[in-house]
């Protein structure tokens, strides 16, 4: 069976609407039809009751009409006379077949076949004797049982009414019951429709928003694919496109940026090195101002490879290509080994260094994991105040190695707790005179803490700076990496 899928949104909610209108536009006319039949109904009523009542009327008056007249002729003998009394016959005959076509009920109905046959035998005797008969005398008292008859024809008139105002009640009353149970299923129906719609539209909505979610993300490697109306999957097949392009934008920044930190790291290596030749005085001796320059020089060659570094680290990153080597790594040993490194920088800044390192072996990749540490204390390093103590903290918790690095500066805004992790993000610049840097070490420490199954953080500190918690399992499981 194959479902009507619209060719457009605008035409789903159209459809929508009509279709959650339409048990209600049901309903509305079957509403109004029946209280059109009940007015109807009113009207009937209330008609025959008066052409019943008015009917009634003519016959007591035709009676005693006739009457007069006949007694009249019954004295007289005038001929004029008798041809009244029959012109009052026609009326009354004609009014009584009026009233015999009316909806009257049984009793008043059994009345009037009764004084018309009764009439008509009055009728009957009075043209068929002389006026001075004996059998027209002994008639005529007649006429006051006919006025009593029609007489109480007109009082059963309220019987009439009555029975109508009770069938009128009756209807009414179905008609109430009907459009009761008619709002008690026509209303749910709507509503459930109007549920169904809304949320066909939310799905909608919903595929659109996951889509856009998706390339803010930048999981560009799977593809967008929205089903629905027409509209909305070539606004699929758009946004299609726009991921295949981002990808490309970010093969050629990944490319660049590999091709650019390749290329940079040979003249800086040159420059490095002439530096440290220099200072070792191999070409000749240097007075303390040419030392300092030298010395200046080979410090911001050393963290402009550091720079290189990090776009290189980032670079392989974006590619998706970096796998862990595991092995079984001393944690204490890797940090003791970063801290040497920067033993230079800590000298240079005299900085006070406060180290606690508990014996710590775990399962990771090494060098992704002094990279990690690394960055941290480069980090901590470059935002310390001159001769300010540095906090590097390692420590056995349960299953978990816990790394802490504390600075000394001016700290991380809560604000930005969450962006300095960020890619290229750079928060409050570090002291005058050193090289800003590039935003990516803290990006690159939580993708290798996040590709070690662990994670970090900034934590709240009783003193003033910055503290960053690494927590990383001992033992990786298999879909760790």
């Amino acid at each position: 069976m194959k479902f009507y899928r619209p060719k457009s949104i605008l035409r789903l909610i159209l459809t929508g609407f009509s279709l959650v209108a339409l048990p209600l536009i049901i309903g509305l006319v079957y509403a109004t039809i029946s209280v059109d039949r009940l007015v109807s109904q009113s009207q009937h009523t209330l008609l025959q009751s008066v052409l019943a009542t008015q009917g009634s009327q003519v016959l007591v008056e035709a009676i005693t009409a006739m009457e007069r007249n006949a007694r009249q002729y019954q004295v007289l003998g005038d001929k004029v006379l008798f041809e009244v009394y029959e012109e009052n016959h026609q009326k009354f005959v004609d009014t009584a077949d009026n009233l015999g076509s009316l909806e009257l009920v049984d009793g008043q109905r059994n009345l009037l076949e009764a004084l018309h046959f009764a009439e008509n035998e009055l009728y009957t005797t009075l043209s068929t004797y002389p006026h001075d008969a004996p059998d027209i005398t002994a008639t005529l008292p007649a006429f006051t049982e006919l006025a009593q008859t029609a007489q109480q024809i007109l009082t059963n008139n309220q019987d009439m009414i009555n029975h109508g105002v009770e069938d009128i009640k009756r209807n009414a009353g179905r008609v109430q019951q009907t459009l009761v149970l008619q709002a008690i299923a026509l209303v749910p129906a709507a509503l459930l429709l109007a549920i169904l719609f809304s949320v066909l539209i939310t799905r909608l909505i919903k595929q659109v928003d996951r889509a856009i979610r998706l390339l803010g993300d930048e999981k560009l490697n799977e593809p967008v694919v929205l089903a629905g109306p027409r509209d909305l999957e070539q606004l699929g097949e758009r946004l299609n496109w726009l991921r295949k392009r981002l990808l490309e934008l970010e093969q050629e920044k990944t490319r660049f940026l590999q091709h650019i930190s390749h290329e940079l790291k040979t003249p800086l290596t040159s420059i490095r090195e002439s530096a440290e030749l220099m200072n070792e005085q191999v070409v000749g001796k240097l007075n303390s101002q040419q030392q300092e320059i030298i010395g200046i020089l080979h410090d911001n060659s050393l963290q402009l490879q550091k720079l290189i570094e990090d776009l290189l680290n980032f670079s392989i990153l974006r590619s998706r290509t970096s796998q862990l080597n595991h092995q079984r790594v001393e944690m204490n040993a890797i940090v003791e080994h970063v801290l040497e490194d920067h033993k230079v920088a800590l000298l240079s800044r005299k900085l006070n260094l406060i180290v606690s390192l508990q014996p710590v072996s775990l399962e990771g990749d090494a060098e992704k994991l002094r990279i990690l540490v690394d960055n941290l204390v480069s980090n901590a390093i470059k935002y310390s105040p001159d001769g300010s103590p540095l906090w590097v903290l390692l420590s056995r918790r349960g299953a978990s190695a816990i790394i802490e690095v504390a600075d000394s500066g001016p700290g991380i805004p809560t604000v930005e707790r969450e962006r300095v992790f960020e890619a290229f993000f750079q928060g409050a610049p570090a002291s005058s005179g050193h090289v800003r840097g590039t935003g990516l070490g803290l990006s690159i420490a939580r993708e290798y803490a996040q590709a070690h199954g662990g994670n970090i953080t900034v934590v709240n500190s009783s003193k003033a700076g910055a503290r960053f918690q690494v927590v990383l399992p001992l033992e990786q499981d298999s879909q760790a990496s």
